[in-house]
């Protein structure tokens, strides 16, 4: 059964961001790898309580949580998987006390031999509003820092080699010892990698990394809405000395749609008719998202009243059905009546043989403020 997030981290439900990075710090210092040696269970709760604390400390995936669980992190591009806990270990620990944290446990650049994840990145994409509500597949193009095609990210040129650091034998840190304390600094002659490259690749200048565009396909899943965000695990700038690769977290806009709008996931739209259609009752075909649906307008329908389509909505995007279809009718107003026509109607008026409302010149006035 799956924890709940608030419960790992000892909050309430209602707890504010501070309380909620204040309770993390407690049960990251506790849970460390580095102070647990040996320690699986220590590790595995370290990386539970990391994952937590990414997701609530987030206000847009806290509400995501809120809503639908952690199912809403188990949908590949939507969110599976989290970062790297130790990042956001450094994160919380940011600041001055971040680096001699960092260097005590062993968290730093020094500790992890300089592994460093790869940045996220950020892409805008519109979508028509048929796209957001049924799903679809974009290709985008990404522009990032990967790997060097030529070192494979090593940053020394093929064939020869690096050379352990003089400086730190090889571990990454250097230790300084005063008092009590002995506490390991990352090694600034080779940046915490333990190596020194000798010969730099000549096509990366030694950074192992160069700048690319990369295609990516995503799928954009059904029922998503405007403001959402998908994320896409690895793709984005490669890590550094063998570090994980970013993600690339892509923002939807939605444009708006000339018949259809919603309301969460109930499809909207309105339905123009003549009023004899109300006062007869009639049939008319309405659109919807796959195909058009036939309604029945009773004889004596008011203008404004809603017909609901059940399951004829968008779908939910945690996979639980679909919204409802609201059709709204409305009766359209004649205008520029001839003489005629505007004979027939005074005729019906006085056949109703009812007495305009105070304040109407006639009929028609009645009608138009009924209707609207």
């Amino acid at each position: 059964m799956a924890q709940d997030y608030y419960e790992l981290l000892g909050v309430d439900r209602n707890a504010t961001p501070d309380m909620i990075k204040k309770a993390y710090r407690k049960l990251a210092v506790k849970y460390h790898p580095d102070k647990n040696p040996g320690d699986n269970a220590a590790e595995e709760k370290f990386k539970e309580i990391s994952h937590a604390y990414e997701v609530l400390s987030d206000a847009e995936k806290r509400n995501m949580y809120n809503q639908f669980g952690e199912n809403a992190f188990q949908h590949g591009n939507s969110g599976g998987g989290f970062h790297d806990p130790f990042d956001i270990f450094r994160g919380v620990f940011e600041g001055g006390l971040g680096d001699i944290f960092g260097e005590m446990f062993g968290v730093g650049g020094g500790g992890r031999r300089g592994v460093r994840r790869g940045r996220d990145l950020e892409y805008g994409l519109k979508l028509s509003f048929l796209e957001a509500v049924k799903g679809t597949e974009k290709q985008l193009k990404i522009r990032r820092y990967e790997a060097c095609s030529v070192c494979k990210g090593d940053g020394a040129e093929p064939g020869t080699g690096k050379s352990v650091c003089t400086r730190c034998g090889g571990s990454g840190q250097v230790r300084q010892s005063g008092g009590f304390f002995s506490i390991a600094r990352t090694c600034d002659a080779c940046r915490g990698a333990g190596e020194i490259t000798t010969t730099p690749c000549k096509a990366c200048g030694g950074m192992g990394r160069k700048e690319a565009v990369k295609k990516i396909n995503v799928t954009v899943p059904a029922g998503v809405d405007n403001g959402m965000r998908l994320r896409i695990s690895g793709e984005g700038e490669a890590g550094l000395n063998g570090g994980p690769s970013g993600d690339v977290y892509v923002s939807l806009s939605v444009k708006r749609h000339e018949i259809f709008s919603r309301q969460e996931y109930d499809l909207l739209c309105t339905a123009t008719v003549s009023f004899t259609q109300l006062v007869f009752g009639d049939k008319i075909m309405v659109p919807g998202i796959d195909t058009d649906q036939e309604i029945s307008i009773a004889a004596g329908t008011q203008t404004g009243h809603v017909f609901r389509l059940r399951g004829r909505g968008i779908k939910r995007l945690d996979g639980r059905g679909r919204g409802d279809q609201m059709v709204r009718v409305q009766v359209e107003i004649p205008k520029n009546l001839n003489g005629r026509q505007n004979k027939l109607l005074r005729e019906f008026e006085r056949a109703l043989e009812q007495k305009p409302a105070s304040g109407d010149k006639n009929f028609v006035n009645k009608m138009k403020r009924m209707f609207e």
